[in-house]
Formats: structure tokens, sequence, C-alpha cells
């Protein structure tokens, strides 16, 4: 009889943990699906722009806003509020009220910090900018509305990690979406028709950062306003499960309540990763901001621009939604408070369990990567001429391009498998991880000065590979080791099949061979064949795929069907 008990409350108990995995994966992939919805349809109206005015404005002015204004706006966001963002999304705030108040007490923090900061960061591009530049129109007053615009965005932080920690992803894709096409739309007003040039760009971040702060505390206001009676009334417990927004109370620091230590603690191994992720997110044009003249800069900006579309609207979503995903999916190991009595079972089902969703996601990126790597390159001076006709004819623009695309690759692997290391790394696991990515941003800052050197901006980008490789080749021993008391587990799962390597790589030789002896910029027939002979190698690859990984589809299929069942 006690043995029949025993087994009932061991398939609860898997019952009960299916069935959170699977509300946590259901909620991370339409979250996904949210967010890659939202970075689409705003890449889609900051590329039409680029190209408008990439042929309207002027060269150098494009030079100081798409490297020294959106440095100086970056490095203030990401410096205050990217490691209490990381941190904050380890508590499970509907849990527990306490959590709750732990965490909206912590996101507070951002806006003093982010104030001394604003200040702080204006005045080193003030002191560093030469002369010259400063001396464009309207220099101060850009630089001046960027940093107001930074700020103002900074206080919507604390609503903003309240429901990406509810997962309502559903806000985020309205308001973020809602607000890059009113900077869309006050960059075409205050640029191109009224050619305000810097201060037009200041205005329209404005805009931009002012709907954002609108937009996450007028959906909280209209919430708390819209709680009817019978809201009120319901159970403590469900109350408590919702988190309902009843009132205003609720985003404010609670003063009696002080500030969880752990949760400090983990805001400050972060704060290593965020230097050294700000580093190598933005290291490029701290290098051009101090080596290049304002026309490479602009060259490298549209370029980049153009070569990270996919990054943002596909892999960075995906790379936030497995961020908030993992902790999640493995609550036994990546909660702290309950290393002491996790149940081996229990552990080992949520290590097979994640391992598989790991594998595919991976797996999934692995290919695109492939895509990227083999077909992008040869593909890119092309792309340079259609978009800006003859304007970049004579330049490295379209090598830049190629080799950029190589990096889209190697980022887009690094983006999931970092996330996964940093979501279930224990503290000092997150210890030997700062220490091995300061190594490693060393190292990366030693080959980008010197590869620079060599190959200028070229050198930058084969800087950034190389850096992004050692980055996952330690992502790939810290999951090897994770996962070791897994019997079935191994990394060749996340590797496509070796005829999908072989097909792409072919399909790279072939094409490579089609741009050096077929394409000519000047020639619209060659340029039809050169298309021709990729999309042929494409479709080649995409029937291998079919063939070898239609397996891995279902498996994945599987999953998603015992998560939800």
């Amino acid at each position: 009889m006690t043995n029949l008990k025993t087994k009932n409350n061991e398939v609860l108990e898997q019952q009960a943990l299916a069935s959170k995995s699977g509300g946590v994966l259901s909620k991370t992939i339409s979250g996904a699906f949210y967010l890659i919805a939202l970075q689409i349809i705003s890449r889609l109206f900051t590329f039409v722009l680029n190209i408008l005015m990439v042929t309207s404005v002027d060269t150098n002015i494009l030079g100081v806003y798409s490297v020294q204004y959106q440095l100086l706006s970056s490095t203030i966001l990401f410096l205050s509020r990217e490691s209490i963002r990381r941190s904050c999304s380890r508590i499970d705030i509907s849990s527990s009220k306490s959590n709750f108040q732990s965490v909206v007490n912590t996101s507070w923090l951002i806006i003093p910090i982010g104030m001394i900061l604003s200040i702080s960061i204006e005045n080193f591009f003030l002191i560093n900018t030469e002369d010259s530049i400063k001396g464009i129109e309207n220099y101060y007053s850009g630089l001046r509305l960027f940093t107001y615009s930074s700020m103002i965005e900074l206080a919507s932080e604390p609503l903003y990690i309240l429901y990406q920690n509810l997962l309502l992803f559903k806000i985020r894709t309205f308001v973020e979406g809602f607000a890059l096409f009113i900077k869309t739309i006050t960059t075409y007003y205050f640029v191109v028709i009224f050619n305000d040039g810097l201060k037009g760009f200041g205005y329209s971040q404005l805009f931009y950062s002012l709907s954002i702060f609108l937009g996450y505390f007028g959906y909280f206001i209209y919430k708390v306003l819209n709680t009817n009676d019978s809201n009120r009334k319901k159970d403590k417990e469900e109350e408590n499960e919702q988190f309902q927004f009843n009132s205003f109370k609720q985003i404010l620091p609670n003063p009696s309540k002080s500030i969880d230590k752990h949760l400090l603690k983990l805001t400050g191994l972060y704060t290593w990763q965020t230097i050294q992720k700000l580093l190598l997110t933005e290291g490029e044009k701290y290098i051009l901001y101090f080596s290049e003249t304002l026309v490479s800069q602009a060259i490298f900006s549209v370029v980049s621009n153009l070569g990270s579309l996919i990054v943002r609207f596909l892999f960075l979503p995906i790379e936030e939604s497995c961020f908030l995903m993992f902790p999640k999916l493995f609550p036994s190991i990546s909660n702290s408070s309950n290393n002491n009595i996790i149940d081996k079972k229990e552990k080992e089902k949520e290590l097979e369990s994640g391992s598989k969703i790991l594998a595919v996601v991976i797996k999934f990126l692995m290919i695109i990567a492939l895509t990227f790597i083999c077909f992008a390159p040869n593909y890119s001076e092309l792309l340079m001429n259609l978009l800006y006709s003859s304007k970049f004819q004579g330049t490295n623009a379209g090598v830049i391009l190629g080799v950029y695309c190589v990096y889209v690759g190697f980022l887009s692997v690094n983006g999931v498998t970092e996330a996964f290391v940093h979501s279930v790394s224990k503290e000092n696991q997150l210890k030997t991880l700062n220490f091995i990515l300061i190594i490693i941003g060393f190292a990366y800052l030693f080959f980008s000065y010197v590869l620079c050197k060599i190959f200028n901006s070229v050198g930058i980008i084969l800087a950034n590979i190389l850096n992004m490789l050692l980055r996952i080749l330690y992502s790939f021993y810290f999951m090897n080791q994770f996962f070791k008391e897994l019997k079935d587990f191994s990394l060749k799962s996340m590797m496509p099949h070796k005829l999908v390597f072989i097909i792409y790589f072919t399909s790279s030789i072939i094409t490579y061979l089609s741009s050096k002896y077929i394409y000519n910029a000047n020639s619209f027939k060659s340029s039809i064949i050169h298309i021709f002979v990729g999309l042929i190698c494409f479709g080649t690859s995409l029937v291998i795929l079919y063939l070898k990984e239609w397996n891995s589809i279902k498996e994945f299929k599987k999953v998603l069907a015992n998560k939800s069942s």
C-alpha cells in the first residue's frame, strides 16, 4: 500500500513537472514568435529608412549618428540595465509576493545608476571627440537629445522587467513596435524632409524613448483602473499566483523590505559580463570612433546594419526567450535555495527534458549559421549594388559585408549557447565564467588591434569571429559537464548530419567560383546567372536537409506534444 502511494506521488510529481515545463515552454515559444514578429516589422521600417538616408544624408552626419550617437545611447543603456535585467530574470516573481517586491526594489536601482552614467558618458564623448567633428552643425544638440532619451527609456525599466519576468511578451511587442514606427516616421520627417541633420536624429530618438515610457506605464495604469470588484475578491492563493495588477504601489520600491542579497550578488557577477558583452558588441564601433574617419565609419555602419538584420529580427528574440526559458526548465538546478533538497529523479527528468529542447534549438541555429557562412559572402557585393546602386563601387563594402555574414553565423550559435550557460550557472560557476570571458575579452581586444592594423575594417570582424568561436567552445564544454549525468547526452546530437555539412561547403565553393568568374557588376545577365547558380545550390541543400534532418523535426514535435499533454 505504501509503495502504491509512493508511486502515485511520483506520478503526480512527474505530471506537475511536465505541466509546469509545458506551460513555460508554450509561453516561451509564443513569446519568441511575438518578439520575432516585432523585430521583422521594426527592421523592415529601419531597412527602408536606412536606404533613404544613405542616399540623402551627408556622409559625415551619417557617420556621427551611426557610430558616436549610437555608442552613447547603447553604452548608457547597456551598463545601466543589462546586469539587473539578467539577475531579475532568474527570480520567479509569480511564486511569492516577497520575490515580486525584491525584484521591484532591485529594478529601481537602474534609474539612479543610469542618471550618473548618462552624465559621465556624455562628457566622455565631449572630451574625446575632435574639434572638427564638434564643429558639425547641431552636434551638441543631437548629443544632448540622445542623453535625455536614454534617461527617459531607463525610467520604464521597472515595468519592462516585470512584464518580461511574467512572460507578457505581447506587451513588449506592441509597445516597442509602436515606438519603432514612431521613430521611423519622425526620422524621415526631421532628417530627410526637413534636413535637420544631427538634431533631427536626436528628436526622433526622443520620440522613441517617450513612446516606450508612455507605452509601458500606460498599459499598467490601464490594467489597474480596469480591475473590477470581482477581480479583487479572488482567492488569495490565485491572486498570488497570477499577480493581478490592482495597485500603483505594486511597482514602487518598498523601503521596509531590503534588497535580496542573493539578487545583488548575481547582479554584481553579471556586471562584469555586461562590460565584456558591451566591448564585444560595440567594440568595433569604439575602434572606428578612435581610429577611422567619419566616411569610413559611415560605410562600416551601413554594412553592419545590413549584415545584422537577421541577428536583430531572428536570433536576438530567440536568445532572449531562451534566457528566460532555461531557468524555468531547470528550476531545481538554477534555484540555489533548493540545492539541498533536490530529488535525483526530478533532476534527471529536468536534465533529460531540457537537453532535448536545447539540442533542437542549437541544431536549428547551426543550420542557419551554415547558410550564412556558405552562401552570403558570395552574394554580398551583388546585394550592395542592388540596394545602393553604384554608391559603394570602388570600395571594400562588399567584402566587409561578406565577412560580416560569416560573423553573423557564429554569433547566432553563441547567442543561445551562452544564454544557456548564463541561465543555469551557479554562483561559483558564474565566477569561473567571468574569468574565462575576461581572458577571451583581452584576446579579442588584442586581435582587434592587430588585425585592424593589417586588414583595416575587415580585421575588426575577423577578431569578432575568433572571439565567438572561443566562447562557443567554452559553452559546449560547460554543456558537456552540465549533462554528464545523462547517459544518452552527446554534443553530436546538436550537430546537423555530416552530409548537410558536405553539401553546404560544396555549395560555398560553387557559388564562390560563380561570383569570381561569372558575376559582373555592370552586366545584368551575369547577375541573373549568378543568382540562378545560388538558387540551385540552395535548393539542393534544402533537399538534403529534408532527407537527413526530418527525424529531428519529428522528435521536436514529440517533445512539444509531451509538454502540452
